[in-house]
């Protein structure tokens, strides 16, 4: 695991490509997929409070760069470039059961809660992240973005919240993603 789980910073995103499902832990800034209406809403929010001259304030990362708009045709490109962050439900799973040693149950919790499910085979992005950035807003126009408890449509053998014994170790369901 390259990166551990920090809310509101590095985010737990899950991804179901062809049929294939993985869970990454990267930057959060990697997943606002349509940059250009990102920056689009910037500027226009900048106008508003009367500023000029705001400049581009959106980071290029190095697995962004080049990538303005994430969609079903440039995932082909993006997806090796983030296979350093993926993380396997297992390996989730004992850090999660480590964290819960350590630390309260409402800070794991946040910490441990997924931000994202991206469904490119069906072109949607699902939210659950905490803060004012809206992921869902900033979507390609042929897809579908909404803030929505998306944890029922994981596969429950990908449910890292789930422990061996199929006990939802931190209740994410039954409080449908809030706490």
């Amino acid at each position: 695991m390259l990166l551990e789980p920090k809310a509101l910073e590095n985010i737990i995103v899950g991804l179901l490509v062809e049929n294939s499902f993985k869970w990454y832990i990267s930057p959060k800034d990697l997943w606002f997929l349509d940059r250009k209406k990102q920056e689009d809403a910037f500027i226009k929010k900048f106008k508003e409070l009367g500023l000029k001259n705001i400049g581009n304030n959106i980071e290029e990362d190095d697995e962004r760069k080049g990538i303005a708009v994430l969609d079903e045709h440039s995932f082909i490109e993006f997806v090796p470039r983030i296979n350093k962050y993926s993380v396997s439900t297992d390996e989730l799973r004992e850090s999660l059961k480590l964290n819960l040693l350590t630390k309260s149950k409402e800070d794991t919790f946040y910490t441990f809660i997924p931000s994202l499910y991206i469904n490119l085979d069906k072109r949607e992005l699902y939210s659950l992240y905490p803060e004012p950035a809206s992921y869902e807003d900033f979507v390609p126009n042929n897809w579908i973005g909404v803030y929505e408890d998306f944890l029922s449509m994981i596969d429950s053998k990908e449910k890292y919240w789930y422990d061996e014994n199929g006990i939802d170790i931190l209740c994410f369901e039954k409080n449908g993603g809030k706490r």
